[in-house]
């Protein structure tokens, strides 16, 4: 892997970040087009054509410069930032293309890989058998004739003349920065907010005809011309949220994209965002319960000798977020949910990884508890359902046993013992 590879896997965080995740609707509507107060400057010619060594220094001393006197958390700050980092992996590329004589640059007209706009654009093959289309001409990729990229990120695909006019924000950086998903439910402002123009693009939409070209978004509330809302449809994340509503509404391009990327993201704190829908829907009870007991479990296997010479929780467990943070959510898991898929999976993860601390190990089976109260001599774990666990000292007991007395019998013990310690002291 090259150094401009491993340069564009980076996530960037800057000041702007956190502000970008509460930021309004009204302000992400222009935040992903060149800033109105720097359009005097010439530094994207940098990038729209096939610049030497030399041009990109300059761009790159220039954008220095100008994040240096913009302010923190504007629009003009984010936009030269990511500039910066599009021009020093173009730089990179230029100066790993002298030193390999088969670099991608030297054998022919394009480069392989660019940097644009987030996206991660990779030369494809041109002997390629499926069907596609560009993502911002809407037209057909002969891949037979045409060159074409494809982001590695979000899916994005363009032919190769089109990539200098990319205005779409990639997908995986717009869900970086704002770290979660849209909660409310089509947060429409209307036409007149975003001046009767697509909100990407920037195209006219006119409604004084008998049909207009403004298609809405309903993942954003946003309208768009019918090149960038090709009319497809998602299941919103803030429907499933409120309504527990899985019906596929229509989406724009750039939504369907950030919710197929992110589909397998915990990002969603349902026990936050909507605590009281899970006394309504009992499958989604069931799965936070089973969900809490997995990660009682987890604790034992962490420290099971056997378990980690095995690999046991590696092997098991396709997705980590199911046991290690039970409160977040992804969309998939909450469509898994719905069919009853995901219900089945952790009711067979539960069953494996009971049977390894109670049956099988016997390093877990030894970490059990007895029952103060009872005396029982069955062995109790603090994942039992009939389990209850003290919040002072962490005793393990019966729930029954737990509700009969006022308190448990180690608080008592560790009260006595500060009494006669203070007599003796006295």
């Amino acid at each position: 892997m090259t150094t401009a590879e491993i340069l564009t896997r980076r996530i960037v965080s800057t000041p702007c970040s956190t502000a970008s995740a509460g930021s309004s609707i009204d302000d992400a509507l222009d935040d992903h087009l060149l800033p109105s107060s720097l359009a005097a400057e010439e530094l994207q010619l940098a990038l729209n054509k096939e610049a030497g060594e030399n041009e990109l220094q300059t761009a790159i001393i220039r954008c220095k410069e100008l994040v240096l006197e913009s302010d923190q958390c504007t629009p003009e700050r984010k936009w030269l930032v990511r500039h910066l980092i599009e021009l020093r992996l173009r730089l990179q590329e230029c100066k790993e293309a002298l030193i390999d004589p088969q670099h991608p640059r030297n054998l022919s007209s394009g480069v392989s890989n660019r940097t644009i706009r987030g996206h991660h654009l990779m030369l494809q093959p041109l002997l390629s058998t499926s069907s596609r289309y560009c993502d911002h001409c809407t037209g057909s990729i002969w891949s037979v004739v045409q060159a074409w990229y494809q982001c590695q990120d979000c899916g994005y695909n363009c032919h190769h003349k089109c990539m200098s006019s990319i205005v779409r924000e990639c997908a995986h950086v717009t869900i970086s920065e704002r770290g979660s998903y849209e909660t409310e439910i089509c947060p429409e402002i209307g036409l007149s907010a975003q001046k009767y123009q697509c909100v990407e693009c920037k195209t006219s939409l006119p409604i004084d005809t008998s049909w207009t070209e403004a298609r809405r978004c309903d993942y954003t509330g946003l309208y768009y011309c019918s090149a960038c809302h090709w009319g497809s449809s998602a299941v919103i994340p803030a429907r499933i949220i409120h309504n527990w509503d899985f019906t596929p509404q229509l989406v724009c391009q750039a939504s369907l994209q950030l919710l197929r990327i992110t589909s397998n993201r915990p990002l969603l704190n349902v026990e936050k965002l909507n605590p009281r829908i899970f006394s309504v829907v009992h499958e989604l009870n069931l799965v936070r319960r089973i969900r809490n007991e997995l990660s009682g479990m987890r604790k034992y296997l962490l420290v099971c000798r056997n378990a980690t010479e095995n690999h046991f929780i590696w092997k098991n467990v396709d997705k980590p977020h199911i046991i290690e943070s039970p409160n977040l959510y992804s969309l998939q898991d909450l469509v898994d949910t719905q069919s009853g898929e995901l219900l089945t999976k952790l009711h067979e993860l539960s069953h494996v990884f009971s049977e390894h601390i109670k049956v099988t190990c016997e390093v877990c089976r030894g970490r059990g508890h007895i029952c103060e109260v009872c005396s029982n001599e069955e062995v109790l774990f603090p994942f039992d359902d009939n389990a209850s666990i003290c919040k002072e000292c962490g005793v393990v007991l019966h729930k029954n046993c737990a509700q009969r007395r006022k308190k448990c019998p180690k608080c008592l013990r560790l009260e006595e013992r500060k009494l006669i310690v203070a007599d003796d002291v006295i």
